[in-house]
């Protein structure tokens, strides 16, 4: 269920044939850690949006790769959801599927000012914990934090909350954030299961909505390894007073 006094203002149920791009931009086309993001690893087939990540003879020559999209709208605020399977994840230098936000400075302590000046908010990230349980993490990247906090690792990374869902490399499950003026709240299937304000506060600038298959800093699968992430959906809905998709 979507918070009440929010309003539908993009939104992409991928029913055509190919990416829409008066909606979705290529982001970070070339190397990326062990590999290469390539738009030949973007599909639209059936319904659903498809980054998949494989071993093969691709426009930055032999390597792995992986697929990389984000919204041509950027936001500030607003309830952010996707309805998708995950690929198949292995914890040692695997591929992952993100649904994530990123501001222009999230990394750089005077800019960022622990949050308010901009964030990294991966809302989910699908990983294999050392148990070997299969799940999704929400994890939340500032710089420059002052502020004491009884959680994360300081003034960069806080892992809001992992959890485990056998059947999330085989099913289809929502996933969301809520990002409002004070708190950020996490949703799993409709319910809310977790809300911080991780920093020195939450972030006040427009950001990138951006959907990926993630690839590793070193990777040690074998090269017959592949996979996708399936993307049913993504929909973004704002409050009136939070319209702020002012940037390209």
């Amino acid at each position: 269920m979507i918070p009440e006094g929010y309003k539908l203002v993009f939104e992409d149920d991928f029913n055509g044939d190919t990416l829409d791009l008066t909606k979705w931009s290529y982001r970070a086309t070339g190397p990326r850690r062990c590999g290469y993001n390539s738009p030949d690893r973007v599909r639209v087939e059936n319904g659903n949006l498809i980054l998949s990540q494989k071993y093969c003879e691709g426009e930055f020559g032999e390597g792995w790769y992986g697929g990389m999209i984000k919204a041509n709208p950027r936001f500030c605020r607003g309830y952010f959801e996707i309805r998708c399977i995950c690929n198949e994840h292995h914890r040692n230098g695997d591929f992952w599927s993100a649904f994530w936000l990123q501001a222009d400075h999230p990394y750089e302590p005077e800019l960022s000012l622990g949050g308010p000046g901009g964030a990294e908010i991966d809302i989910i990230e699908c990983t294999e914990n050392m148990g070997g349980q299969i799940g999704v993490e929400s994890n939340i990247h500032v710089a420059g934090m002052t502020r004491p906090h009884p959680e994360g690792d300081g003034t960069d990374h806080m892992p809001v909350v992992r959890l485990n869902v056998p059947d999330c490399c085989t099913a289809y499950h929502t996933y969301a954030l809520e990002w409002t003026d004070e708190v950020y709240r996490f949703y799993f299937d409709g319910k809310l299961y977790c809300e911080t304000d991780w920093g020195d506060g939450v972030s006040r600038v427009v950001e990138d909505l951006i959907v990926s298959i993630e690839l590793p800093s070193s990777c040690v699968q074998p090269k017959d390894k592949a996979s996708e992430f399936i993307v049913d959906y993504v929909r973004v809905y704002q409050k009136e007073s939070d319209i702020m998709a002012i940037r390209e």
